[in-house]
């Protein structure tokens, strides 16, 4: 156990042995912790850019806006075309753009689609934006919702109310119709107790005719008797005989008068008490027939009276009914004013449409421009980092110092050694994904240049590290802790946009965040090289700086190595002087 101590403590006084090694080890791992903690520190929303655009921004889509930007988002409106939105996605402009319709406004059994688009290439984002925005349209579609149940129900209210009304005027109609139909009842009773039967009593006409034959008959006698004694008495000179025979005639128009008044006073067939019973017997027969007459006329009277009522009854109870169906006719055209009758569109009167920018594609398509730029970094870091440490710790590294070659070559020479051995890696993936990602190689060579650009700029960093540390472990770690440091704050792990607005801007500078879009637009978008172009010429800019701040970083070292060589050369002729002055 002594022996494994010593052992352990051996090591650890090799890895601190240097104070940047002890820097690099203890506090780098703290340092990532730090930014890292202080970079995400906060409570802030996502920091998205979303780009909004309609035909009309009317007063739903600026209500619509309203309520994005009450969570922090940034919003771009695209009043002219909706590609250029689409394209400002490609571009990193915006993260995702909506297509919102001019209004909001749910008129017929149709949702209301909205359509936001995203780049499905930023898998650790795409869900976020899909989530956030989707808790948003929620809540805009259930305000539409309760809108529209709203709408729906005071109708429903107007309706009930209505109905409440007319039901009112139906009672009144169906009291009235009660009413007549009463009256109609008593009308038809009093018509029907009425007696208008002619009596049964049969009439002899005869006796009255017979009473005037026998008359008329006995009349003419008389008329024809005293005409014959009138003609006899003018025809006499008054002889007794002559007086005997008129007094005869006489005697006979007596006898028939007598005869007559016999045939009036009689009660024999053809007698006048016959003819008297026979008036006797009308008249009473009259006289029933003119009380149920009268019993008639106020039967019908009264039949009339309660017609009359029953009609103003009906009339009435028809302009009731002539009311009531207004009132359902304007309670129908009320209730067919609500277009909106499907409880489907009801319920989700906002649908949500995602449309994928670019072609559909696996999780290793939208993960290969990160994983490429990835192992590019670490690779050409460590590379980097390591190839000048071979160097400065090389014996031939001073006497390189008197050749007759220009410190740039030094430098170029390490950085193309590196660069080759990068362009295997890089062969090496692109041709593997040709045949795994069925990728174009016309595709492949873009992005060949621009993996070689950014294997430059890691490349010159891993050299700075290189020589601003003198042990191969710590350069080793610092290069590993720098490409740690770029890889979280990349985008790649923890998305950028909800880090806090200052350290966003600056990360966009990242080499790490500039290579992956790059890629990621050619990979996916074909972008044209005027899409990319100020990316690449940062990317150069690093490049160059690099550069130029390794070429100063040589140069120091150089003039501290030699002065390093001088002082101990000096130090140790000093010491060997002495040595000889002490023999002697």
């Amino acid at each position: 156990m002594k022996s494994l101590w010593l052992l352990i403590k051996k090591n650890l006084k090799l890895l601190i042995r240097s104070k940047s090694s002890a820097l690099i080890i203890f506090f780098a791992p703290l340092l990532i912790i730090l930014i890292l903690g202080l970079s995400y520190n906060t409570s802030a929303k996502y920091g998205l850019n979303i780009g909004v655009y309609s035909d009309s921004f009317t007063a739903d889509v600026e209500s619509f806006i309203e309520s994005l930007q009450e969570q922090e988002f940034q919003i771009i409106k695209y009043e002219g075309s909706l590609q250029k939105c689409v394209d400002d996605i490609k571009l990193g402009v915006v993260h995702t753009c909506v297509n919102v319709p001019s209004n909001l406004k749910i008129e017929e059994n149709q949702a209301k689609e909205i359509t936001f688009y995203v780049d499905p290439s930023k898998v650790n984002l795409v869900w976020m934006i899909q989530e956030t925005l989707q808790k948003k349209f929620n809540l805009k579609s259930q305000e539409i919702s309760e809108d529209l149940a709203s709408n729906i129900l005071t109708k429903l209210i107007d309706a009930k109310t209505k109905v409440t009304q007319e039901k009112g005027k139906l009672a009144s109609a169906n009291d009235k119709s009660s009413s007549a139909s009463s009256l109609t009842e008593t009308a038809q009773k009093s018509l029907a107790a009425l007696d208008l039967k002619w009596p049964t009593s049969n009439y002899d006409t005869n006796v009255t005719t017979i009473f005037k034959n026998n008359i008329s008959t006995e009349i003419g006698k008389s008329k024809t008797d005293l005409a014959a004694a009138l003609t006899a008495l003018d025809e006499s000179n008054l002889s007794s005989s002559e007086k005997s025979a008129i007094e005869d005639k006489i005697d006979d128009a007596d006898d028939n008068l007598d005869k007559i008044v016999s045939l009036v006073n009689g009660t024999g067939v053809g007698s006048f008490d016959k003819v008297s019973d026979l008036i006797d017997s009308l008249q009473a027969d009259l006289t029933v027939s003119t009380t149920k007459l009268s019993k008639a006329s106020e039967a019908v009277s009264s039949a009339s009276a309660s017609l009359t009522s029953t009609t103003q009854s009906i009339k009435e109870s028809i302009s009731a009914i002539e009311s009531v169906q207004v009132g359902l006719e304007g309670i129908k055209t009320n209730l067919e004013s609500q277009k909106v009758t499907e409880a489907e569109v009801i319920t989700s009167p906002l649908i949500t449409k995602i449309e994928r920018v670019g072609q559909a594609n696996t999780y290793l398509n939208f993960m290969f421009p990160a994983l490429l730029v990835l192992v590019i970094m670490f690779s050409s870091l460590l590379l980097g980092t390591t190839l000048v440490m071979m160097e400065k710790n090389s014996p031939a590294f001073f006497r390189n110092y008197f050749l007759p070659v220009q410190k740039a070559t030094f430098i170029f020479a390490t950085y193309l050694t590196n660069i080759i051995i990068t362009l295997v890696q890089i062969f090496i993936i692109l041709g593997v994904s040709l045949f795994f990602l069925k990728s174009s190689f016309l595709t492949m060579i873009p992005l060949a240049l621009i993996l070689l650009l950014s294997a430059t700029v890691f490349t010159f960093l891993g050299m700075a590290l290189g020589y601003i540390f003198k042990s191969e472990e710590t350069g080793t770690l610092a290069s590993i802790s720098l490409g740690s440091f770029l890889l979280f704050l990349s985008g790649v792990i923890l998305p950028l946009e909800s880090v806090s607005q200052t350290l966003r801007k600056i990360t966009f500078f990242n080499p790490f965040v500039l290579s992956e879009k790059i890629i990621r637009e050619i990979f996916f978008f074909n972008s044209p090289f005027n899409a990319i172009i100020i990316d690449v010429l940062i990317l150069v800019c690093y490049a160059f700086s690099l550069f130029l701040i390794i070429l100063v970083l040589e140069t120091v070292l150089q003039k501290h190595l030699v002065n390093h060589f001088m002082k101990h050369h000096h130090r140790k002729n000093r010491q060997k002087d002495k040595m000889k002055k002490n023999h002697a």
